[in-house]
């Protein structure tokens, strides 16, 4: 049996590259970064306890140069023959691998031998002038083309005379002529290398400049917040409400979170700063920040978490995981932190995130028992805090709907009862969990419940409008809805309607009928036809209204009529109803007749 080795097609490996593991063509300066900075941590690895070494200082500098050309040195351990055949023509092998162990060391950054082809994204050739660290090295100058062909021939080059590093040149190809100015590579310089600790240093031509600093003001000492919230500022070009420092020691994470300044959308997503080993990853939180943390923007760095092929997104394993617990768990202990002792921040934070944080509330039960007492609730007397409503001794009834709440909290406030509108984003949720945890009795209301707020009339009134409750009962039933005689409070509100909630289904389901097309009249009436008939709607006339003791007194029917009809509708608007096209020209009718006959002047 003969043995075959594999061949990679560089074009086609390269179109993969483009097309399907990197997001942009501006990786090729992050590759860049990432090799520069492995190199300069090798070298140090390799010279550990060289005494002629100890001031030795890693540095990346990148001359942009005219036409479009960029020169980009590190002065790390760099490359003999031998490792230039090995690493650069066989497609995901890496000089940062271990030759023993087969394992990359945690120190490096790149991991999958194929960060230099991303060159090939902007360049039609990579020439590569390197010399190794080891003795007796000459300098060689390697050239690769995409069609998988290279050289490699020894040099001459000033830059390495006196030390190890490599040299990366790349001239833009045709349509890549807008990464290689001196604006567009200190922007990506920035984005991808801001927290390396090795200087960055670009020039082009008229100054030098060092874009990173070498000091990340959460590391190596007591942090100061000042420096966070300037570093937050000039990393995000915005300023922030509040910071916090935080370090896991699974995955070896640290970072700082900042609290904006305005609220956002419950599922809005956040650009955040993902590194690894100080160099940009990614600006999706995913898999790392939990996804209620909306109301933040994160710098993260991740020592020892695994990165996908593509470096830009993280492995998903234990480690991962346990490093988002950590900074769910820093969110949570914070936003506790300040409720408890900084009571006038706290009130601020709250009234600019109350719609994220209620999101986190029913989220965290440890953090709903600080939380829930900030929340605000609408109900019929005012808007009461979740504070408030546990400590109110009064029985929490809720309104499941905005139109069954404005129904009934006329009656409700009128006789100084309880009752909330839960119509609000995650509010019942809220309210049910406030009873389940503070042990409270938490119920929708009933129709039992509104008739106790009306009470029985007199024997002698109730033979008094025995003959109206027929009239009106014969003259409703037009609107599947029946008439009944009550007290109740206010005095000069004369009817109450109360619609039960199939009843409502059914008017909203006339009213979707009146503006829709014919076609979906089959649908709509399917709908109606699962409502039983034997529902209705009240009408409750109040006795103690002089108005109904009046129209209880007329005998003319035709009369009777007009008025019960009118005040039917009247019912339904300050209740909030829809009016259906039949009521509405019902209405006019009425008010017509009723100006014809005089009525309005009695």
């Amino acid at each position: 049996m003969e043995d075959f080795r594999f061949k990679v097609n560089l074009g086609g490996m390269i179109e993969i590259l483009s097309d399907h593991l990197y997001s942009s063509p501006d990786v090729f300066i992050r590759e860049l970064l990432q090799n520069g900075v492995d190199a300069i941590t090798g070298f140090k690895d390799r010279m550990q306890g060289d005494s002629d070494l100890s001031d030795y200082e890693g540095k990346i500098t990148i001359d942009i140069e005219e036409e479009k050309r960029l020169v980009f040195v590190d002065n790390g351990q760099g490359l003999n023959e031998q490792e230039i055949h090995q690493f650069l023509a066989i497609i995901g092998e890496s000089s940062k691998r271990n030759l023993e162990t087969r394992r990359i060391e945690s120190d490096y950054i790149g991991r999958f031998g194929i960060g230099l082809l991303s060159c090939f994204m902007v360049a039609d050739e990579i020439t590569m002038i390197t010399k190794s660290c080891k003795n007796n090295s000459n300098i060689l100058k390697w050239c690769g083309k995409p069609d998988g062909t290279y050289t490699v021939e020894e040099c001459e080059d000033e830059t390495f005379q006196d030390n190890s590093g490599t040299k990366v040149i790349l001239n833009a190809k045709k349509g890549s002529e807008e990464y290689f100015t001196a604006e567009r590579i200190e922007e990506l310089v920035k984005y991808y290398g801001m927290l390396l600790h090795i200087p960055v240093v670009i020039n082009d031509g008229s100054k030098s400049k060092q874009i990173n600093p070498v000091y990340l003001p959460w590391e190596g000492r007591k942090t100061n917040d000042q420096e966070m919230m300037l570093f937050g500022k000039l990393m995000f070009a915005e300023e922030f409400l509040d910071c916090i420092p935080f370090h896991s020691e699974e995955g070896n994470v640290s970072g700082v979170i900042y609290i904006l300044k305005y609220s956002v959308s419950p599922g809005a997503r956040m650009k955040h700063r993902i590194y690894l080993k100080n160099m940009l990853l990614t600006e999706k939180g995913d898999g790392l920040i939990p996804e209620w943390a909306v109301f933040t923007k994160c710098i993260i760095n991740a020592m020892d978490l695994r990165p996908t092929a593509s470096r830009e997104g993280f492995y998903e394993d234990d480690m991962l995981e346990k490093a988002k617990e950590n900074i769910e768990k820093s969110i949570i202990e914070y936003i506790i932190d300040i409720a408890e002792n900084d009571k006038r921040f706290f009130k601020e934070f709250f009234r600019i995130h109350n719609l994220t944080l209620m999101s986190l509330a029913l989220e965290s039960p440890k953090l709903f028992e600080t939380l829930i007492d900030y929340f605000e609730f609408e109900t019929t007397k005012g808007i009461l805090t979740g504070y408030e409503l546990r400590n109110s001794k009064e029985e929490l009834v809720y309104a499941p709907t905005r139109e069954r709440y404005k129904q009934l909290s006329q009656l409700f406030f009128a006789q100084d009862k309880l009752l909330i509108n839960v119509s609000y984003v995650h509010s019942l949720e809220l309210l049910e969990g406030m009873g389940w945890f503070f042990d409270l009795e938490v119920s929708a209301v009933e129709e039992w419940e509104v008739e106790e707020l009306m009470k029985d009339l007199r024997p002698d009134d109730a033979d008094a409008g025995f003959d109206f409750l027929r009239a009106a009962n014969k003259i409703l039933g037009n609107y599947d809805c029946k008439a009944e005689l009550k007290y109740f409070s206010p005095n000069n509100q004369p009817t109450f309607y109360l619609l039960d909630e199939n009843i409502l289904f059914k008017r909203q389901i006339e009213e979707v009928k009146s503006q829709a097309d014919s076609m979906f009249f089959s649908m709509l009436d399917a709908f109606a036809e699962e409502i039983p008939d034997e529902e209705a709607a009240t009408l409750y006339f109040n006795y103690n209204n002089p108005l109904v003791k009046k129209i209880v007194e007329l005998k003319d029917m035709d009369m009777l009529k007009t008025v019960v009809e009118i005040l039917y509708v009247q019912a339904l608007q300050i209740g909030g109803f829809a009016l259906h096209n039949n009521e509405m020209s019902m209405l006019n009718k009425n008010i017509l007749e009723l100006m014809e006959r005089g009525i309005m002047n009695v």
